[in-house]
């Protein structure tokens, strides 16, 4: 593995030291990008009120009910 560093380093033009410290310091230091997937937002106080408003049997298949609604 150290020879294929140093082969890589060597093809990049930089000191195999230099990589490794920058490949360190990258790990430590926090993400400065932004998240993948934003947070989802918090549900208003109406929409939570809703859950639990409807009892379904245990076995309810939502896919199925919306099949034949289709």
């Amino acid at each position: 593995m150290l020879r294929a560093a140093q082969h890589y380093a060597q093809q990049q033009g930089q000191a195999l030291e230099t990589l490794v410290a920058e490949l360190l310091k990258a790990a430590v230091q926090p993400a400065t990008t932004p998240p993948l997937v934003e947070p989802i937002r918090p549900l208003s106080p109406r929409i939570q009120r809703l859950f639990g408003a409807v009892q379904v049997p245990a076995d309810f298949d939502y896919r199925k009910v919306l099949d034949e609604a289709r």
